[in-house]
């Protein structure tokens, strides 16, 4: 399917085989810490996890932490330039190595001043002659997998998978007059709490049922739901839609290549499976989630620029309102969240209806979900 004809679903017009008759998730689904057992070792120790975007390090020894499911992960840039995950722990005692973000030319552990190279290799133990040389020589932090597309950094604790290219195939023609993996990545938030379930945060970001009541002051004017398009339908590893703008609103484009479509459209795309883009001519508002309990949740988000865009005298003063507008949808957004999740609290047993097509990309999702719980045998 080409950039052209990717779009075809408008008002109210499903894909073939889609029935308007779809059903939410149950509540329990949001808040039993057994779902979340299960989510956590079928898809964040099973898959690959998107964590954040490579421009937020672009110096050798820039790092940022994060989790992998309930795994502790450092991401630096190495001296070559390439990127590395790997376990965020000493190799003595276990203590957690790294905090946050920053810079480290050589890893110390706060605990013992054990040290380690970028690359995770054990390079000083203070006190040697205390320890066996042999069972010393060699060690390094446990490696994860690492791929960076689109921009976006990808990380496994499996080493088996198919490259992550692979998985985004059906999504990287869609979108590639905009050359995502070149937009400056310019703002980044890696620690931000949100009050529910991170299945919540993800299934509020993907559909456009909300946009238009949800958002009154910040982009439900502009993008409403109804001028919403759909895309492809039943990819494996992504879902994409447009929350498109109205026709007043179409933002001017540095961007030659893109058709008048493309202008006008704001993709939202669900990475699969805690991943989140949504994508203009001029910016990409990005976040990755990291679940901290079945009602809690941890986004890294972000925000990446058009090169063209930046090269406008006015590019600092349109980074702070891009910012501006997005702070007030998130405000929005995480009141919305709590909301759904004091709702789920109720435990009913009576599923939710989900809208056709403004909430179409989260049967996607949860069709995803449920096919990695399916194919993961239980402990």
């Amino acid at each position: 399917m080409t950039r052209q004809d990717a779009f075809p679903h408008r008002d109210y017009d499903l894909p073939e085989g889609v029935d308007r008759h779809i059903e939410a998730a149950p509540q329990s689904a949001y808040t039993d810490p057994a779902v979340l057992q299960a989510e956590m070792r079928a898809v964040f120790e099973s898959d690959w996890v998107m964590v954040g975007r490579a421009g937020i390090i672009p110096e050798p020894g820039d790092y940022f932490t994060c989790l992998v499911g309930a795994k502790p992960v450092v991401v630096i840039r190495q001296q070559d330039g390439s990127i590395a995950a790997m376990g965020n722990f000493c190799l003595h005692r276990y203590a957690r190595l790294l905090d946050g973000a920053g810079t480290a030319k050589r890893i110390v552990c706060p605990y013992h001043h054990w040290t380690y190279q970028m690359t995770g290799e054990l390079m000083g133990v203070p006190d040697r002659k205390g320890f066996d040389e042999d069972t010393i020589k060699g060690r390094r932090l446990d490696p994860l997998a690492c791929e960076v597309v689109l921009g976006f950094i990808y990380v496994s604790v499996r080493h088996d998978l198919p490259p992550v290219a692979d998985r985004l195939k059906g999504l990287a023609p869609l979108i590639e007059a905009f050359d995502l993996g070149a937009y400056e990545d310019r703002v980044v938030q890696h620690e931000e709490l949100w009050e529910g379930n991170w299945k919540l945060v993800i299934e509020n970001f993907i559909e456009s049922y909300h946009t238009t009541y949800t958002h009154p002051r910040s982009i439900g004017p502009t993008n409403p739901g109804h001028a919403a398009e759909f895309g492809p339908w039943g990819d494996p590893g992504f879902a994409i839609h447009s929350n498109s703008y109205r026709d007043e609103d179409i933002p001017e484009t540095c961007i030659p290549a893109l058709t008048e479509d493309e202008k006008r459209r704001f993709y939202v795309m669900s990475l699969f499976p805690n991943g989140l883009a949504a994508l203009d001519p001029n910016f990409v508002w990005w976040m990755s989630l990291e679940p901290l309990g079945p009602g809690r949740a941890n986004a890294r988000w972000g925000l990446s620029f058009a090169p063209g865009r930046m090269a406008q005298p006015d590019a600092d003063a349109f980074v702070r309102s891009i910012c501006e507008v997005i702070g007030i949808a998130t405000g929005e957004d995480k009141e919305m969240v709590v909301r759904v999740q004091d709702g789920a609290a109720f435990a009913s047993t009576t599923p939710g209806l989900l809208h056709a097509p403004l909430d179409l990309n989260i049967q996607e999702f949860n069709a995803y979900l449920a096919a990695k719980i399916a194919e993961t045998p239980a402990p």
